[in-house]
């Protein structure tokens, strides 16, 4: 199979798919604040720590509305030409520069199409790139400087900004021109558990874990979460992951989930997926939090 059947077959022609939410407390407020928004026509911002479900839900949210879907995750490698596009330089030995070389970036799809363009981790973003979107959430109109050219946008762009608190390394202080033009804030912390487990069982469902073994999977990453000692804590994937994992070497052992499998599991997977403070044993915090809340290392 050559690289074009490949890709003819790999083809996504709706790239919707289930967003794993389980809309019911902070989720079911945040969702009703976007729409509430949304339908007055005001840009919404979301603050929570990483792996909140902020992404999740923001793609959910597009889809309930019928609307396409773009994103970009900012940071310092982040250009305007990442946002609004660049030309194709195989099309412009064939049509020169004309829009029918240009390839519109993530913000100008969303931003003529009218979909709902999500700007993740906003606040990891330089300045200079951050402003080229003003006049679109504005004055509803984009400039193109590679085509050199004004474009109305849709009525129906929408704008969803999504951030880390603004204590987390590498983030920077929101642009006044940018934060005025987002008038709704929302905030999100990590579920509480009985939305997590939910969460994490929609993700396990080819797998019969039972709400007891879940339930120790979150009584593990939520000590990450309150701890002091922890820098940067297990999200929601984390839970995910320690509990697919166990269940999947469970399957492949042909014996259950045990204490032992999860241990090894968690360790597996909270290695890099939490951050210690400095001064602090990454290994030895394992040991301690494997053995309290299991009973077992791995």
């Amino acid at each position: 199979m050559d690289h074009v059947e490949l890709l003819a077959r790999a083809k996504v022609d709706d790239p919707r798919s289930e967003s794993g939410v389980v809309l019911e407390g902070q989720y079911r407020e945040a969702y009703d604040a976007m729409l509430d928004a949304h339908n007055a026509g005001l840009f919404v911002g979301l603050i929570g720590p990483v792996g909140a479900g902020k992404t999740a839900l923001c793609r959910k949210f597009a889809e309930d509305l019928g609307r396409p879907f773009e994103w970009v995750t900012f940071s310092d490698l982040v250009r305007p030409a990442n946002l609004v596009g660049s030309f194709d330089p195989t099309l412009v030995f064939k049509y020169g520069y004309a829009p029918e070389a240009f390839v519109p970036g993530p913000f100008t799809l969303a931003a003529l199409k009218g979909g709902v363009f999500l700007a993740n981790e906003l606040n990891r973003g330089d300045e200079y790139v951050l402003n080229t979107m003003l006049d679109a959430l504005e004055e509803r109109r984009l400039y193109i400087p590679a085509l050199r050219a004004w474009y109305r946008v849709h009525d129906d762009f929408y704008l969803i900004a999504a951030m880390n608190p603004a204590e987390n390394r590498g983030t920077r202080r929101l642009p006044s021109a940018i934060r005025d033009r987002i008038k709704v804030w929302i905030r999100l912390a990590y579920p509480k558990r009985a939305t997590e487990l939910k969460i994490v069982a929609q993700h396990c469902r080819e797998y019969e874990l039972a709400p007891g073994q879940i339930e120790l999977v979150l009584e593990m990453v939520e000590q990450t979460r309150e701890d002091p000692a922890i820098e940067s804590p297990a999200s929601i994937r984390s839970s995910i992951g320690i509990a697919r994992f166990a269940a999947e070497r469970a399957r492949r052992l042909g014996q259950p989930v045990d204490h032992k499998l999860l241990a090894q599991a968690a360790r597996l997977v909270l290695s890099e997926a939490i951050r210690v403070k400095p001064g602090r044993n990454l290994e030895h915090y394992l040991d301690s939090l494997l053995t309290k809340t299991l009973g077992t290392t791995g």
